[in-house]
């Protein structure tokens, strides 16, 4: 049986992204994390005028970035220094979000992984240049954030998703973010000849990397459990109230493996702990719980834990890590929740007793689903140098086909996959091999209409 995914949005009434609040105010924001997040699948599945965008986001976030800058108005704000901050949020008209978190530490390392990745899809040079003081700037101020010399940030206020943590914590997702800002900075620097500032980024990102997976008892925040193990919340390093949060979250583990810093016996330690706890994480009323109680009461509770990006990034790296047990069941999962939505892509937060609890078709959500089905399942990833292609990772039973209309700057191409296995025996564009480099084939041509044919095998 052939089974065939056909995605639209037609509905725009459902899609509206304004409507009125109390006071008159706009329900009209724009989230930095959301669009590093959503940006991943958006740019795999459009075409190049999603790169148009990505630029336009940034010379955005700029400025709002110089109209956000720390006066005093918050205390408890470790850098208190007149410094510009790229927002956590920003509305209509670029004001700052005042009533969310302005000051996200969060959001700086956000806006350089969005601009390397502008960079690494388009190749404009020029266009980083021009704002390579901005991207310089925002580096400094992560760097600012590690106030006792071990290179893990913990000057931090304000976060995403319930973590609700404050100054003088080092937690490991700001860390891995932080670390793969750095060494994605230290990159663009290189590309434009400035060897010596990428080397020390370099040599401060993989630092990252080794302080933070030192285990607990050593100042790290890898904690071993018995043969595994998992990154614990956060650490407090404050004088007087040295402690570690001993919580596991998924959204705490699963982004660091995102970022480069586990290894395969991380890897596998993190899945099997998701997994001897299926029911308890993921098989809940409003869907998956990744991220941190709110504390408040169950509804809000899963409204913004059960995040929709997130499940969809779990099902990617089970893919890419090759760890099959449960890959299909959040997958099933998610396409009930679609289902539950009634009309709306993939919200944010949904079960699958009917229950919609988050935002209906938000960009990130979507965005990840993009993300893990065309560079995890189908093993087809855009960049500056083309579509390259790798093997790919069904989920369960599912056969991976065909994938038509795959834009790469003013070319199109249809995929085709035929034979049985996983491992790829032959890439041919219009009847011509494809050499393969690396354990990759890649699609140069940037104009016309083109047929790929994947020829499929065992090992």
């Amino acid at each position: 049986m052939i089974q065939t995914l056909s995605i639209q949005c037609t509905d725009q009434s459902v899609h509206k992204v304004e409507g009125e609040l109390a006071e008159g105010r706009k329900n009209y924001s724009v989230w930095t994390r959301d669009l590093y997040w959503g940006f991943l699948g958006w740019a795999q599945a459009g075409d190049d005028r999603v790169l148009d965008i990505m630029r336009s986001s940034l010379e955005l976030l700029i400025q709002a970035k110089n109209k956000n800058q720390a006066l005093g108005q918050s205390q408890l704000w470790p850098l208190n220094d007149e410094r510009f901050y790229i927002p956590q949020a920003y509305t209509t008209g670029l004001a700052i979000a005042m009533d969310f978190f302005p000051w996200c530490s969060e959001s700086q390392a956000d806006f350089l992984l969005l601009a390397y990745n502008y960079w690494e899809l388009n190749g404009d040079s020029a266009f980083i240049s021009s704002i390579w003081s901005e991207i310089v700037y925002v580096t400094q101020t992560l760097e600012l954030m590690d106030t006792n010399g071990n290179t893990l940030p913990d000057a931090l206020w304000g976060s995403y998703d319930y973590m609700w943590l404050k100054t003088d914590s080092e937690e490991p997702l700001m860390c891995a973010k932080t670390s793969l800002a750095y060494s994605s900075v230290a990159q663009l620097a290189r590309m434009l000849g400035r060897e010596g500032y990428a080397s020390r980024l370099e040599k401060m990102a993989d630092a990252i990397k080794v302080n933070m997976n030192k285990p607990v008892e050593e100042g790290g925040l890898w904690k071993r459990e018995g043969q595994g193990g998992y990154y614990v919340q956060m650490r407090s390093i404050k004088k007087g109230d040295e402690r570690i949060g001993d919580m596991f979250i998924p959204y705490d583990n699963l982004v660091p493996m995102w970022c480069g810093m586990t290894d395969a016996y991380q890897d596998e330690a993190i899945f099997e702990k998701l997994d001897r706890n299926f029911d308890g994480i993921y098989n809940l009323v409003y869907g998956p719980m990744y991220c941190a109680p709110a504390g408040h009461n169950e509804s809000s509770v899963m409204d913004c834990s059960s995040v929709t990006w997130l499940a969809f990034l779990d099902v990617y790296l089970r893919g890419k890590k090759e760890h099959e047990t449960n890959r299909g069941r959040i997958y099933d999962l998610l396409m009930k929740h679609a289902g539950d939505a009634g009309g709306i892509p993939f919200p944010e937060g949904a079960g699958v007793y009917g229950s919609l609890t988050g935002g209906a078709g938000r960009a990130w959500d979507n965005g990840n689903f993009f993300h893990m089905l065309f560079c995890g399942v189908y093993g087809l990833e855009k960049s500056r140098e083309g579509i390259s292609i790798s093997r790919p990772s069904p989920i369960g039973n599912q056969p991976v086909t065909e994938l038509q209309n795959v834009c790469w700057r003013d070319a199109v191409y249809h995929f085709n996959w035929t034979g049985t296995g996983r491992a790829i025996r032959k890439v041919t564009c219009d009847g011509t091999e494809v050499k393969v480099v690396q354990g990759k084939w890649l699609l140069a041509e940037s104009q016309g209409l083109h047929r790929v044919e994947i020829t499929l095998g065992n090992n």
